[in-house]
């Protein structure tokens, strides 16, 4: 990528970080169609002129379950702008997100103004030079109102920030939180488990029949990789290296399935709606999920009662009480033709004033800022805090190419927990085809 010209990529570059089969295919196809020769294909990437238009209308793209927190605020700053904005429902994974807008973002076009991007796609997006720096859009007083400790995160961490810009206002702390049937728990008067062994004991308390001591979801693709992360964590490791820890935490996994029998061998092709459901049908004593399950399952009122929700710590790994975080954020295209409207309306929607109404609104948007500690306290909150105190939570792994690496821990992981390998032999290959991907 040239460095006086970041909107420019040439096409062995561009696919070399973004590393989905689907999306260099897209991208590719795209790329190739504008000629053979080498000149054609870089004037191809370049960023055409944007044409500011007066259209008076922006589309903020981002999960459809948070429009409703938004419409209010949004309401606000339509008032007093003058534009109208259409909110449209943005894809729910990163390789969703990249086969959707990279062809788009490639030729210098957009269909969207602001975007909310997770930690696959906005990294993609930000070294392709497809979204536009906010350090001078975002004031300081929003960043200020992160804590402290945060903030070296968003500027060292591939996920936010890139060659020292910041590109990225993070809207999630997105945690995968234990949570547990506290009813049940106390009926048989077991306790939180606090170590693996531990969790093994508690969840045969529960299993029976077609109840199960722990869910989770491990559909391919990405929510293989999500799990084996957060347990290779916990075990010292880092999944992409196919280390000692991610040995145990795949020998874990299978353990619980097969061995001990309080994990059903569903979780494998179960995906987190399937989960949740399991759940609430009063099939699973634990499961992991991310933050939103506090209002899917509140939502649920034939079913939603205290203590059948309740949020602990994860028990602790060899290397302790682990997991990892990450999150969506709202980004700028840089291709938009309301540059200055689209700057404003990303400024106003993270505002300081604005970030406890959304965070009351969705738990999707319920982070550790000054404003929404300082008006929230209780939900979400005390457990947020719970995990930030614990020294529990570690950056999610980060490869260079982190679609084709995550596809290859979905892939490894489940020939060995579907018995087509060994684990050695998982391990061995995982290795080999991390080394291709260099």
């Amino acid at each position: 990528m040239s460095e006086k010209n970041p909107s420019r990529i040439s096409r062995r570059d561009f696919l070399k970080f973004l590393g989905t089969s689907a999306v260099a295919a897209t991208a590719g196809s795209f790329i190739s169609s504008c000629g053979p020769a080498a000149t054609a294909a870089v004037e191809a990437t370049k960023a055409p002129a944007v044409v500011a238009s007066s259209n008076k209308t922006l589309v903020l793209a981002i999960q459809a379950f948070a429009h409703d927190a938004l419409k209010p605020v949004v309401a606000q700053w339509e008032a007093k702008s003058g534009y109208k904005v259409t909110l449209d429902s943005g894809p729910a994974t990163g390789q969703e997100m990249m086969t959707k807008y990279a062809p788009a973002f490639q030729s210098g076009t957009s269909s969207v103004d602001v975007i909310s991007v997770d930690d696959v796609s906005g990294p993609a997006f930000s070294r392709a030079g497809w979204l536009e720096p906010l350090d001078t859009v975002i004031p300081a007083d929003t960043w200020g109102d992160f804590p402290a400790s945060f903030l070296p995160t968003v500027d060292k961490d591939p996920f936010h920030s890139y060659d020292g810009k910041r590109y990225r206002v993070p809207h999630e702390f997105a945690v995968g939180y234990l949570w547990y049937r506290k009813d049940w728990f106390d009926e048989k008067k077991v306790a939180v488990p606090t170590t693996w062994d531990e969790q093994i004991a508690v969840g045969k308390e529960f299993a029976s029949g077609d109840v199960f001591g722990l869910t989770e979801g491990m559909k391919k693709p990405g929510l293989t990789f999500v799990y084996v992360a957060h347990l290779a964590a916990a075990a010292g490791g880092n999944v992409f290296d196919f280390d000692d820890g991610t040995a145990q935490a795949l020998q874990y996994i299978y353990d619980m399935i097969y061995t001990h029998k309080i994990m059903s061998e569903n979780v494998l092709t179960q995906d987190y709606t399937q989960q949740n459901d399991l759940y609430m049908k009063d099939k699973a004593a634990m499961m992991r999920q991310w933050p939103y399950f506090w209002d899917v399952g509140r939502g649920n009122k034939d079913w939603y009662a205290d203590g059948k929700a309740e949020i602990a710590l994860h028990p602790a790994g060899p290397a302790g009480v682990k997991t990892w975080w990450g999150g969506w954020g709202f980004s700028l295209p840089k291709f938009s033709k309301e540059m200055d409207a689209a700057k404003d309306l990303i400024s106003f929607i993270t505002n300081n004033a604005n970030a406890p109404v959304l965070a009351k609104g969705q738990s999707w948007f319920v982070m550790p800022r000054k404003s929404i500690l300082a008006e929230m306290k209780d939900g979400l909150v005390p457990y947020m805090q719970l995990y930030s105190d614990s020294n529990s939570l570690m950056p999610r792994p980060y490869h260079p190419k982190q679609s084709d690496a995550e596809v290859v821990v979905d892939d490894i992981a489940q020939v060995f927990l579907t018995k087509q390998s060994s684990l050695a032999d998982a391990l061995k290959q995982g290795k080999e085809r991390m080394a291709a991907l260099a």
